[in-house]
């Protein structure tokens, strides 16, 4: 096969296709589609490890419309998204392409936030060539031979690492039982886990592994700032952070449903205007949240992890991370909300002396951080914050006091000095290790009221 320079103009793409690219001022592919559209388009299964914003999503829906035959009204591919909320935005771009493309293909959504009995008639009535599905859905309507799935071609997991958080593999272990042995598997992800490694390998037989850049260091757009809140008000410190710089859209991100509550009602009470987003709002008040940000409605927006991963907000150039959540990868997809499409971002981490250590793992991950503190109105340079175990092994060390009458000591002195010097040295030990033991026990008594309020108010 002669290769072009540019896949979106390879020979092996559809007329059509090329022309409705062009239509979308879709001119340079990223890295992404040049590796992987190729790999598809020659039947070849894909395991895709590549960072939010790659432009992964038309990685595989480009060479899914080039393959579905018009003229067969069976379901040839399918792709798959682990919320309702990605399925909903995977389907919209899904139709634009084809659209603009002029393609006679019919493609259907299916999973929450629309009539289950509506999408059962359609399924039912004409088969949807492409299916864009939640696992839920998508494994109801296939155990029940709603649908039929004998006939696809392409098959295509869409945030993998996020189905296996949460807990889809079983139903989609159900699904890919019921395909035609030559289909061709893709699965898209930020991380690749070794459980859900483990899980691909079962039915793919030597993927293509592509590995773009590393998903773990962040875009070197986001200026990626680290703040240790120390004895501060929280709530006010992020306050004076999203206000000293008016971004055009601020998302701050919280572990739980109450914490994002009460932080949008402390914001609320300073003046500032919140949209909030997490699992407890119903489906069309998020779906009108969600529409008034993009419209411009809302600067400031706080959110549970749900929007990290389930929801695409442009626009996004600060990030808070008001907490460092349990998983820590999610702070990969949390910051990655921001400095999309080469764009200048910045993404600041507020955190406590006892999680340094979550700091070093995510360092392990490969993100950098900047260490930062908020001194009138400004964010100045820090020393960073592995100085302070030096700083404490300092501390130990004696007080320049007594390090003046140990030198004496060495002179001539009257009886009784010697001993004098050692209760002093003893005793400033004593004081000091006291000191330490109150801080350790301090540090250890604020980790257990977070883990205890972590599993109290988990979502």
């Amino acid at each position: 096969m002669t290769q072009t320079n540019n896949i979106f103009q390879n020979p092996k793409l559809r007329s059509e296709l090329r022309t409705g690219l062009e239509k979308i001022n879709f001119k340079k592919p990223t890295e992404v589609q040049e590796k992987v559209i190729p790999e598809i388009l020659n039947s070849k299964n894909v395991v895709v490890q590549a960072a939010t914003g790659s432009g992964k999503t038309h990685a595989y829906l480009i060479p899914i419309l080039n393959t579905i035959d018009d003229q067969v009204p069976v379901t040839q591919a399918v792709v798959t998204a682990p919320s309702r909320e990605l399925a909903t935005q995977l389907y919209k771009v899904a139709r634009q392409l084809r659209d603009n493309s002029d393609l006679n293909i019919s493609i259907e959504y299916l999973g929450g936030g629309n009539d289950r009995n509506r999408q059962i008639e359609k399924a039912a009535s004409k088969s949807p060539q492409l299916i864009i599905a939640t696992p839920g859905r998508l494994h109801d309507f296939a155990s029940k031979k709603i649908i039929n799935l004998e006939n696809v071609k392409i098959f295509i997991i869409d945030e993998a690492d996020m189905t296996l958080d949460m807990g889809f593999l079983h139903q989609m272990d159900e699904v890919i039982a019921k395909l035609n042995k030559s289909v061709t598997l893709g699965a898209f992800s930020a991380t690749i886990p070794v459980k859900l490694e483990n899980f691909l390998r079962k039915y793919m037989a030597k993927p293509e592994f592509i590995i773009i850049d590393n998903p773990a260091v962040i875009a070197p757009t986001i200026v990626n700032d680290l703040i240790d809140v120390g004895s501060k008000d929280k709530k006010q410190l992020l306050y004076k952070l999203l206000t000293m710089g008016q971004p055009y859209l601020a998302l701050v991100f919280a572990n739980t449903k109450k914490t994002v509550d009460e932080l949008a009602a402390y914001l609320e009470s300073q003046g500032l205007k919140i949209a909030k987003i997490h699992g407890g709002i119903t489906e069309r008040e998020r779906k009108r949240i969600i529409r008034q940000v993009r419209q411009g409605q809302y600067q400031y927006v706080v959110a549970s992890d749900l929007a990290a991963r389930g929801i695409d907000i442009e626009g996004v150039n600060l990030v808070i991370n008001y907490e460092i959540p349990k998983d820590l990868e999610f702070v990969i997809h949390r910051i990655g909300r921001t400095g999309r499409n080469n764009l200048p971002g910045h993404a600041i981490t507020l955190i406590y002396d006892d999680e340094m250590s979550d700091i070093e793992d995510l360092e392990k991950l490969g993100i950098s951080f900047n260490f930062k503190e908020l001194k009138n109105g400004e964010l100045i340079e820090r020393t960073h914050y592995h100085r302070r175990d030096n700083r404490r092994v300092r501390s130990q060390k004696l007080d320049n006091r007594l390090v003046g009458m140990v030198k004496k000591a060495k002179k001539k002195r009257k009886p009784g000095y010697k001993k004098k010097i050692k209760q002093a040295i003893q005793k400033d030990r004593q004081q000091k290790r006291k000191l330490e033991e109150r801080h350790q026990m301090r540090k250890a008594k604020r980790k257990r009221k977070r883990e205890r309020d972590r599993a109290r108010n988990s979502e």
